[in-house]
């Protein structure tokens, strides 16, 4: 094929770029850059790389680096941060716009549902007005925005970025795009191995990855306790936990029912079933479960 696409991953080292909500930006734009990198090279794309491990580059290096191997097109991957917590969303950056540039948003917005942010022109920046190729500067979201950050810190977010731009590398330059079953977000049914614990013990069961999914067997399912039959006349798989059961609790001296699951000698109530009787306020947040008693 011959194309030569620079992926660059945006700060490095002693220059961390922007950090917020337990999101540091150098390590998300290293991360998406070898994923970006490593797919492109899947399609036949000859790749080099600004940086490769946590170290710090010139922005005159970078642009050094694309000048003198002759690449045809410099991709540069960032995190975008704001004063405001509710700025959000997802931005190329170009020196003019281009019809790779517009492409590009659009196949980013169409794959990750962030906000458009759109195309804008930058010609102060030193990496898109030092390299002599078609260059670009995604911006994929806002570390400051809390929702952004928890896209951010997701495997499958950025593997649909570097889905999207992968795409866009392909058709910018007439190549057929061939589908991925792993990495650079799959649109493929794939049959994987998928490691679980259960109990505390680690196992391993067939699955398949769908739409980013994981979808089980129904004998792993038999396998965690549940009754898995067939109903001839609905046509339907009829799943059944039969640990489950009503148990009597006294709540502030009003007998209730409610709904427990019975592992290991206990009984187990969830939390919910516990507020719903008026016991505890329970929410969940951020990874966090929260409860206060009444």
């Amino acid at each position: 094929m011959g194309k030569i696409i620079c992926i660059d991953a945006g700060h490095g080292g002693s220059d961390p770029g922007a950090s917020g909500n337990g999101v540091i930006e150098k390590n998300v734009t290293l991360n998406g850059a070898l994923k970006l990198g490593e797919a492109l090279k899947k399609q036949g794309f000859d790749v080099i790389f600004t940086r490769v491990s946590d170290n710090y580059i010139a922005l005159g290096e970078r642009c050094r680096i694309a000048n003198s191997k002759g690449a045809d097109l410099f991709i540069s991957i960032h995190v975008n941060s704001a004063p405001s917590e509710a700025a959000s969303g997802t931005e190329v950056l170009c020196y003019e716009r281009s019809y790779f540039a517009e492409l590009l948003q659009n196949n980013l917005i169409e794959k990750l549902g962030t906000k458009d942010r759109g195309v804008k022109e930058r010609k102060d920046l030193a990496v898109l007005n030092g390299t002599r190729m078609n260059a670009v500067l995604i911006e994929i979201a806002f570390l400051s925005n809390k929702e952004d950050a928890k896209l951010l810190k997701s495997e499958i977010f950025i593997e649909k970025c570097t889905y999207a731009a992968t795409k866009t590398v392909c058709e910018h330059f007439n190549v057929p795009f061939k589908e991925e079953s792993e990495g650079g977000g799959t649109e493929k049914d794939t049959r994987k191995k998928i490691d679980v614990v259960i109990d505390g013990k680690k196992e391993t069961t067939d699955g398949y990855f769908i739409d980013e999914r994981n979808l089980f067997t129904a004998d792993f399912l038999r396998r965690l306790g549940f009754k898995v039959g067939y109903d001839e006349k609905s046509k339907a798989v009829v799943i059944d936990n039969g640990d489950v059961k009503d148990i009597d609790v006294i709540a502030d001296g009003k007998p209730e029912k409610v709904a427990a699951v019975f592992r290991n000698g206990f009984n187990f109530v969830s939390l919910r079933e516990l507020e719903r009787v008026g016991v505890i306020d329970a929410d969940y947040k951020d990874g966090v479960v929260y409860i206060e008693k009444k």
